[in-house]
C-alpha cells in the first residue's frame, strides 16, 4: 500500500473540487425542481381558470334552457288555446252555413 497515492487523493485541491462539484449538482437539482414546480403550478392555475370559465358558461346555458323551456310551455298553451278557438270557429261556420240552407259538407 502506497500512502503517498492515498494522501494525494485527499489533497485539499481534490477535496475543494469535489465539494464545488457536489454544490453545483445540488443547486442544479434544486433549480430544476423549482422550475418544474412553477411550471406545474402555472399549468394547474390555467386548468382551474378554464374550469371556472366552463362552469360560468354552464350556468348561463342552464339559465337559457330554463328560460326557453318556460317559453316553450307558454307556446304550447297558446297553441292549445288557438286550436280550441279554430275548432269553435269551424263549428260556428258550419252552423251558419246550415242556417243559410247549405247542405252538409265534410270538406270544411
Amino acid at each position: 500500500m502506497n500512502w503517498d497515492n492515498i494522501l494525494s487523493l485527499f489533497r485539499m485541491e481534490n477535496l475543494i473540487y469535489w465539494i464545488v462539484t457536489m454544490v453545483v449538482v445540488i443547486m442544479t437539482t434544486i433549480k430544476q425542481f423549482n422550475h418544474q414546480e412553477r411550471k406545474n403550478k402555472t399549468n394547474s392555475d390555467g386548468i382551474l381558470t378554464n374550469l371556472q370559465t366552463i362552469e360560468k358558461q354552464n350556468v348561463k346555458m342552464i339559465n337559457l334552457l330554463e328560460m326557453h323551456s318556460q317559453d316553450i310551455k307558454t307556446l304550447k298553451k297558446d297553441v292549445n288555446v288557438l286550436e280550441h278557438r279554430v275548432s269553435r270557429l269551424e263549428d260556428s261556420q258550419v252552423n251558419i252555413y246550415k242556417r243559410l240552407g247549405g247542405k252538409d259538407n265534410d270538406n270544411t
